[in-house]
């Protein structure tokens, strides 16, 4: 699907932090009301295990993941947030969305060194 290649490449082209050696990422997508991004939050795996915190410029994504999200949903509501993986190495990826539940994926300082590894795509598991 050429909208999700389009959506990866705008990702890791526009943040300085995917100029150092990577092996993945897991972002975080939410919309508003009429569909349109409005936050992002996620991390970028390492090649040496570390990791960085991420996010996408919403300006930059809002049309690759409007046509996205359009191929997917067709004439649907559009979800509430989507979670995108993505490993390097392997070029899979993994996509979910989440149309209820506005907590889904969200960080606390209580779980904030659980979430980032529940984050990591772990696609030979």
């Amino acid at each position: 699907m050429s909208e999700l290649s389009n959506l990866i490449s705008v990702i890791v082209q526009n943040h300085k932090a995917f100029e150092c050696p990577w092996s993945a990422f897991s972002i975080v997508i939410g919309f508003d009301d009429d569909g349109d991004p409005d936050s992002s939050y996620g991390y970028l795996y390492k090649s040496d295990g570390d990791f960085e915190a991420i996010s996408a410029g919403i300006r930059a994504i809002r049309p690759f993941m409007s046509a996205y999200l359009s191929a997917v949903y067709e004439d649907e509501a559009f979800p509430l947030k989507l979670l995108l993986q993505f490993d390097r190495t392997s070029g899979r990826f993994n996509i979910e969305f989440e149309d209820k539940n506005p907590n889904r994926w969200a960080v606390t300082p209580a779980n904030i060194h659980g979430f980032i590894e529940s984050l990591r795509p772990k696609f030979d598991q």
